[in-house]
């Protein structure tokens, strides 16, 4: 029979995948460790600046802008309707499973025909054609074109900040910001994905088991109920997209009497425990989970700490030991800041000149200096 996972050994098995060894540090390494962590997701706009430089020390900002220029990583809303940074690659899987995970919420909020979801949308791809358009300039026209089009009811909803949500986020669309650096805030310009990538159209269910595998290698060993949460389906289609993968994956006991999904052969990685490290918001140690699963790296009674349920914000935190053991923040503003550090509830953090090359990495990523470092005893 085979013996449960502990926890301990699901945590360094997700590390070692999420902390790969990955040579260079320019735009293709890059690209090539986000590929290998898996989509980032990037509701703060400097989140993926950051879990890259927490997973590839020394990585300079020019190169992870570079990477986006060069559309190696791309930002779209997709998984679950949120921002996410992928590779070019599984830029068609994330659309084509979040196209159909999302219809009922089109037809809903906008007060959509059932049949009227595709009509919407062969609208937003032909206005935008092969351009980069403002997202308000594209709202402004898809609520004119409901009114002609569909009702005045739909028009009416779009212009709620639930519909516009909805129609900017089309998971079809790329983004790039229309004014300053990736890194910040401002209004965003949109293009049609797939004909600016070279990428082609992939249908829902083989998308899906692509994944499902994905998921298992980026965040694994993984539970059915972890894949649905983040990929948004339901728990019927995963289980038919996990099965599809055959004797690709295994599946093994875990500490919660669940069943726990890897890879027959698991990807080449880094270190179980990679030190220190300063991560972003939103990050995949916490999000990549089921809520019930994101205790892997994070004591459940600090939950809340990280998680602001008021505004859905997930805090940066610090990696110490292989656990989540406090959060962080960069004080100040213009280019040059401090970094307070602080930890949880009967956690204890590292000495101080443990901090010292992560807070050069973030500062290196960020383009910004760092003057002052202060571990604090709350936030």
């Amino acid at each position: 029979m085979t013996r449960p996972y502990t926890l301990a050994q699901l945590r360094r098995a997700t590390l070692r995948r999420q902390f790969p060894r990955v040579r260079g540090r320019g735009p293709k390494a890059v690209a090539d460790l986000v590929s290998r962590i898996g989509p980032i997701q990037s509701q703060a706009p400097r989140a993926p600046f950051l879990g890259v430089a927490a997973r590839l020390p020394g990585v300079g900002y020019a190169a992870i802008a570079d990477a986006f220029e060069a559309h190696d990583i791309v930002k779209g809303s997709n998984i679950r309707g949120t921002v996410h940074v992928c590779v070019r690659e599984q830029f068609p899987l994330l659309d084509a499973v979040t196209r159909r995970t999302s219809q009922p919420g089109w037809r809903k909020v906008l007060g959509l025909r059932p049949d009227a979801v595709g009509d919407v949308r062969t609208e937003i791809v032909r206005w935008i054609g092969d351009e980069w358009r403002l997202e308000s300039d594209l709202t402004a026209h898809v609520i004119e074109w409901l009114e002609q089009h569909e009702s005045a009811e739909s028009a009416a909803l779009s212009q709620e900040s639930s519909g516009r949500f909805l129609l900017r986020g089309y998971s079809a669309l790329i983004r790039r910001p229309s004014r300053g650096g990736w890194e910040n805030r401002s209004p965003w310009l949109l293009r049609h994905g797939p004909p600016l990538l070279g990428t082609p159209e992939v249908d829902p269910d083989d998308a899906l088991v692509a994944l499902a595998r994905i998921h298992i290698a980026s965040f694994g060993p993984s539970t059915r109920h972890d894949i649905a949460w983040w990929s948004g389906e339901g728990l019927t289609r995963v289980d038919a997209a996990v099965t599809a993968l055959g004797d690709q994956v295994v599946a093994r006991p875990g500490p919660d009497g669940g069943t726990y999904f890897d890879l027959a052969a698991p990807p080449p990685g880094g270190s179980g425990d990679p030190g220190v490290r300063l991560l972003p918001e939103f990050d995949a140690l916490v999000l990549g989970y089921h809520p019930k699963g994101r205790i892997r790296f994070l004591d459940e009674s600090h939950l809340e700490r990280i998680w602001n349920r008021a505004n859905g914000v997930f805090s940066p935190a610090v990696l110490f030991k292989g656990r989540l053991v406090g959060l962080w923040r960069l004080a100040g503003n213009g280019r040059r800041r401090s970094l307070e550090v602080w930890p949880f509830p009967g956690e204890s953090l590292p000495l101080e000149e443990a901090f010292v090359e992560p807070a050069d990495d973030v500062a290196a990523a960020l383009d910004i200096e760092i003057g002052e470092l202060r571990l604090t005893s709350g936030g």
